[in-house]
């Protein structure tokens, strides 16, 4: 059973079919005009540059002719064969008939002229004839009353085109017949008028075509007249409604697998290119003139459908890279992207507008190479630039840096905001926003320290020379042990070492890695380790150096006796028990200290 949207596909193919019908070539063989001794090439459809040139070059002749008197003197300027071409061009634009029919001979023709409107008639069909085979060289007639002398014809005859039908080319030719007072002028040849009805059966309108066009006023644009113009547009309508039908068939199955890329894909540059193409099979239908092929043969419209659809498929292709980036978190590549599918789109429209340029007809091999040149101006003028962009996709290639990072980069420290084609953005601790070349970062060393797995903690501590030696030994000892207790202290790698004795201080180096990657956390940690290394150095009875060009005037505390006795006691203890580690501690002591602190502080000690 067919329902109602087969119907309507059906309809629209038997519109487009019989349309095809319409405006058809006929078939009817056509008997080749005398062959003449030297072979002349038959005129081919120009392209739009060179339909453009042959109108101006016209133009100029046209002008020049009427400053000048060509051959005998004639109402009708029929004296020469490019003035007689004129005289029946300017009658044909004023569509002034019964002028025109003073430019044809016809004498000795095989059918009668006895009808009305007969001439006219043959003078409409051999304009139809001429705007679809040839575009008139004004150039190539004579302006000699004699007309030319070597194209291998009879002195009397001149050749006005040459046309090329399914049996043969035809020449269209003049001829030199008597006026009646002794003076001799050039027609269209009476052998050219008697094949015009043969031939219109190859290029004329058709029987729809020639109702049409009686029905409508003759206006021409771009070469096709309005009924052309009419029939086009039914031709556009009938090819939109049976891409739209189809496309829409297509499309519901898509969109209910949520493939939504595809469904915009095909209701937009797919439905347009078929569109275009139906326009493009059914455009000889509308009979139209070489004027309007030259416009049509530009192939506008279809280099920008299949540029669109081109467009549409990088766009596809685009969409489904980004959601398997963004799936697998990768999103730094996702932003690549953009730039990288602008870079593909604007090499696509290069081509398609080289493309076009070549169907109008530049030479586009010329322009290419003076693109060359230019772009190697343009290439250097922009060396920063595309540095900077080869930078970008260094970046995004090598991963050096993300988006989110906390890095450095020689005295800037701030978070990766943006990686874009220029420059990278990095907002700074002070919450300023510095610009960063792409290049430059590229070349240059960056530190992220978002990548790091701990922080290091390293700390010098300066003691007074005051301190005992016991007392020292108990520092280092309660400082190794506390670092080994702390939960947020990579044990593994903790180290105090006294140091070296300095000019006003004895010096202790601390070295640990602490178990973070925020740097506010460590910041806390930082904080609770000072802090309880100060508490360390207060319990063992001594103090932290003041530094020599610091001058305190204030009264001698000296050593706190009691916390002096109570460390060396305590160190006494560590060595008669023979626990006094003063290298790293045995394994099984770091893990009887380890996670054994309380981190954050519940209490803060007092000193005695």
């Amino acid at each position: 059973m067919l329902n109602i949207k087969n119907t309507a596909i059906l309809f629209c193919f038997g519109l487009l079919y019989l349309s095809s019908f319409a405006f058809a070539d006929a078939t009817t063989p056509v008997e080749p005009a005398e062959a003449p001794a030297v072979p002349v090439e038959p005129v081919a459809a120009p392209s739009l540059k060179e339909a453009l040139k042959k109108s101006s070059e016209a133009n100029v002749l046209e002008q020049e002719a009427e400053l000048l008197l060509l051959g005998p003197l004639d109402e009708f300027n029929r004296g020469t064969p490019r003035g007689s071409v004129l005289g029946l061009k300017k009658a044909l634009e004023r569509k002034d008939y019964k002028r025109a029919i003073n430019y044809f001979d016809f004498r000795n023709l095989p059918f009668s002229m006895d009808e009305e409107g007969v001439k006219e008639g043959l003078v409409r069909k051999l304009l139809i004839i001429a705007k679809q085979t040839f575009h008139l060289d004004l150039s190539t007639l004579s302006t000699d009353s004699g007309g030319h002398s070597d194209d291998g014809l009879p002195t009397y005859r001149d050749r006005l085109a040459r046309i090329n039908t399914p049996n043969g080319d035809v020449d269209l030719l003049m001829q030199h017949v008597p006026r009646g007072d002794g003076v001799s002028i050039w027609k269209i040849s009476n052998a050219t008028v008697a094949i015009i009805p043969d031939l219109y059966e190859h290029f004329g309108y058709g029987e729809i075509g020639d109702a049409m066009a009686d029905m409508f006023p003759v206006y021409v644009f771009m070469g096709l007249e309005t009924w052309q113009w009419i029939a086009l547009i039914g031709v556009v309508i009938v090819a939109a409604a049976f891409a739209w039908l189809l496309t829409v068939r297509v499309n519901i199955p898509l969109r209910r697998k949520k493939l939504f890329h595809t469904a915009t894909f095909i209701a937009g540059p797919v439905r347009f290119l078929i569109i275009v193409l139906l326009i493009r099979a059914s455009f000889d239908s509308v009979s139209p003139s070489l004027t309007a092929r030259a416009f049509f043969e530009a192939g506008t419209m279809y280099i920008a459908a299949v540029t669109w659809v081109i467009m549409g498929i990088v766009d596809i292709f685009v969409g489904r890279l980004t959601d398997r980036l963004q799936r697998t978190g990768q999103l730094e590549s996702k932003i690549l992207l953009r730039p990288a599918t602008t870079v593909v789109k604007i090499i696509i429209i290069a081509f398609a507008v080289l493309a076009w340029l070549d169907n109008i007809g530049y030479e586009v091999t010329t322009l290419i190479a003076g693109l060359g040149v230019g772009s190697i101006a343009i290439a250097l003028a922009a060396q920063k630039s595309l540095e900077n962009i080869i930078g970008a996709v260094t970046i995004y290639a090598s991963k050096t840096i993300r988006i989110g990072d906390f890095c450095r980069y020689k005295d800037i420290i701030g978070t990766v905001e943006e990686i874009g084609l220029r420059c990278t953005v990095l907002r700074t601790l002070e919450r300023s926003i510095v610009h960063i070349p792409n290049g430059a970062l590229a070349n240059d060393k960056v530190e992220n320290l978002s990548l790091r797995d701990k922080i290091l903690y390293r700390s010098n501590i300066r003691l007074r020379y005051e301190t005992t030696p016991d007392q020292l030994r108990c520092i280092l000892v309660e400082i190794r042990q506390m670092l080994y207790a702390h939960p947020k202290v990579d044990e593994e790698a903790a180290r105090v070492r006294f140091k070296e004795f300095g000019d006003s201080s004895m010096k202790i180096e601390i070295y640990a890695y602490i178990k973070t990657t925020a740097y506010s956390e460590y910041l806390e940690v930082r904080e609770d380790l000072n802090l309880r290394i100060m508490d360390i150095v207060t319990e063992a009875g001594t103090q932290l150096a003041i530094p020599a060009n610091v001058t305190y005037i204030t009264r001698e505390q000296g050593p706190d006796e009691a916390r002096t006795q109570e460390a060396e006691a305590k160190v006494a203890q560590w060595r008669d028990s023979e626990t006094l580690y003063m290298t790293k501690p045995p394994a099984e002591k770091i893990r009887e200290l380890k996670g054994t602190l309380d981190y954050p502080y519940k209490s803060t000690p007092t000193p005695k």
